[in-house]
Formats: C-alpha cells, sequence, structure tokens
C-alpha cells in the first residue's frame, strides 16, 4: 500500500479526519466510495494508524507497522477472497464472532470492510445492529470501502460518514510513474488502466502489458484490409481473453480521441508522444473518424457484458482500417 501516495492525492478527506480525530469527534462508521485505486483502502489504514500510533499516524513506528501489516489486535480487515466476487455472509459473521470476544489491547476498535457493495442485501443488513450496537459496549469504527454507492444498501449509507474518493488525475499518475524510471509512453498506457499507483508499476513488468501494448502501436501501422488479415493471424488466439481485449480497445480509444482533439501541438493529447502517428491517421481519416470512436467505444462497451472477446477481436479487424 501506497499509503503516502493516497494521502497527497486525497488531502482533504485526510485532513478532515484528522481533525475530527483531534476533537474527538469521529464517526463509529464511516463509507468510503470512489473508483478503485483512488486510496480507500489506504485512507482506512491511515486512519487506524491515526487512532492508536503515538505520532498521530506517522506510519513508520512499531505500532503503525503492525496495523499496516494486520497484526494489531484492534484492527481487522475483511475483503474478498482470492477466486472470490464478492464478500460472504459467513465473513460478516466471523467479522462480529471476533467482535464478541473482548480484545487483549484497550481503546477504540476498527474494522474495515473493503469490498461492501459486493454483499448480499441480507449480508449486508447483518451489519445493521453490529453498526449501531458494538458486542461489550467496546468503542468501535467501522470503515466500509465501496466502488459503486449505488450498491450499498441505504441503510448503511444513512448511518456512515459518506466521504466521496475522487479519481486521481492521469497526470499525476504518469508523473509518479516517470519519476520511478518509466518512460513516458508507457506511464501513460499503464496509468490509463487503473487508478492504483502500485498496480501501474506492476503493469508495467507485466507480460501481457508489454505484449498488448507491441499490438496496439502495431495496428496503427497497419494500412489497408490484407495488414489486418495478417494482424488477425498474429493476435486471434491471443486476444480470445477478455482482459488482454479490454486494455487494447481502451489504448484505441484514447488515441482516436486524441485524433478527434489533435490540432498543431501535441499540448491537450493524451497520448503525446505518439503525435506523429495521430496526426498521420487524422489525415488518413479524417471523415471517419467521429464514425471510428463511436464504432470501438460500442465494442468496449459489449465487453463489459461479456460478449465474447473472440467475436468482438474479429469485428474490430473488420472494421478498424
Amino acid at each position: 500500500m501506497n499509503i503516502r501516495y493516497a494521502i497527497d492525492n486525497q488531502k482533504a478527506i485526510y485532513n478532515s479526519l484528522l481533525q475530527s480525530k483531534k476533537q474527538n469527534r469521529l464517526s463509529h462508521a464511516y463509507l468510503f466510495y470512489g473508483e478503485h485505486g483512488t486510496g480507500k483502502k489506504e485512507m482506512a489504514y491511515a486512519l487506524a494508524c491515526m487512532m492508536y500510533c503515538p505520532n498521530g499516524g506517522c506510519m513508520e513506528c512499531e505500532v503503525c507497522k503492525s496495523i499496516l501489516d494486520n497484526n494489531h489486535m484492534n484492527v481487522s480487515y475483511i475483503g474478498i477472497e482470492n477466486n472470490k466476487k464478492m464478500i460472504s455472509k459467513d465473513q460478516i459473521i466471523e467479522l462480529q464472532d471476533e467482535f464478541s470476544k473482548t480484545s487483549l489491547v484497550e481503546g477504540t476498535r476498527i474494522y474495515i470492510v473493503d469490498g461492501i457493495d459486493t454483499a448480499s442485501t441480507a449480508a449486508q443488513n447483518s451489519l445493521l445492529k453490529f453498526i449501531e450496537d458494538p458486542l461489550n459496549q467496546t468503542p468501535t469504527i467501522g470503515i466500509f470501502l465501496a466502488t459503486e454507492l449505488s450498491n450499498v444498501v441505504s441503510t448503511i449509507q444513512s448511518r456512515c460518514v459518506l466521504e466521496n474518493f475522487s479519481s486521481i488525475p492521469l497526470e499525476k499518475r504518469v508523473i509518479e510513474l516517470i519519476n520511478g524510471g518509466a518512460l513516458e509512453l508507457d506511464a501513460i498506457l499503464a496509468g490509463s488502466i487503473t487508478n492504483d499507483i502500485d498496480e501501474c508499476k506492476e503493469l508495467l513488468e507485466n507480460k501481457d502489458f508489454i505484449k498488448t501494448k507491441e499490438a496496439f502501436l502495431s495496428i496503427l501501422d497497419k494500412q489497408n484490409n490484407k495488414d489486418m488479415v495478417m494482424y488477425y493471424l498474429d493476435y486471434q488466439s491471443y486476444f480470445s481473453d477478455s482482459k488482454r481485449l479490454a486494455m487494447l480497445l481502451e489504448w484505441i480509444i484514447y488515441f482516436l480521441e486524441d485524433v478527434n482533439m489533435a490540432s498543431n501541438s501535441n499540448d491537450n493529447l493524451i497520448l503525446k508522444p505518439l503525435y506523429d502517428k495521430i496526426i498521420l491517421y487524422k489525415k488518413k481519416n479524417e471523415k471517419q473518424k467521429k464514425n471510428k470512436l463511436e464504432f470501438v467505444l460500442d465494442l468496449f462497451n459489449k465487453l463489459k457484458y461479456n460478449v465474447s472477446a473472440k467475436n468482438i477481436f474479429h469485428e474490430l479487424i473488420i472494421k478498424f482500417i
């Protein structure tokens, strides 16, 4: 977890929590919501450190390290388990059972539920009494993390202080990655896939990222239908994977958006290092540029609804030139 980076990009939320802590006015329940990678989980741990750290949340002392390593007896975390898609009711029952036992450490107990919006309505509703009436009368703070606020039952929302985590600007992610040694184009491509800076760094070393980047740059140079047929034969098996294809389509969308925006400089473009390719593509597709963007956006949306990646890739090949 890159907590310092998250705090840096969500300063207003951090300062609000810090002020509430100083005034002894922290809520018994918080709901942090926003896109994946915007710092919700990191802020939850920052708040836990704030509660227990003798230095007010330094992230470096032994107390903070125990919290960040999930070894502090008064801080509990549950998230979506490996190979699962949602928080289960059993996980919530286990959490409540754990909190029914007296802690050996004095002070407020904190529990973090990462992905509350994935839990069933029944599982969420089972938390209501727990939120309002902590077991053993021990002071408790619940921190719920959600990507889709609309999937959190209204009864939980009404019991929490809501904090909206805004998307981190792509420019900030790109600068962070370049400062870490990434090439500008790689930083832009990785940063466009996720808000999470740690995931961006992992992507840069990922074999799928490297091969998909190669495929993306290659498709921009195709001149005719014969070229596209050869491209299809080279990549049809590779892009039968929906995650790989989603990455390719997202980059093509950014490219086509730049084509629509391009002028005499690259100032307003996302893919600045590809300025020459953008201008060349614009000249060749001046009358079709808007239609091509709408076409690829439609393919991207189809992929979200589990349409066959193989069929979508085939459709891309037919109409991209």
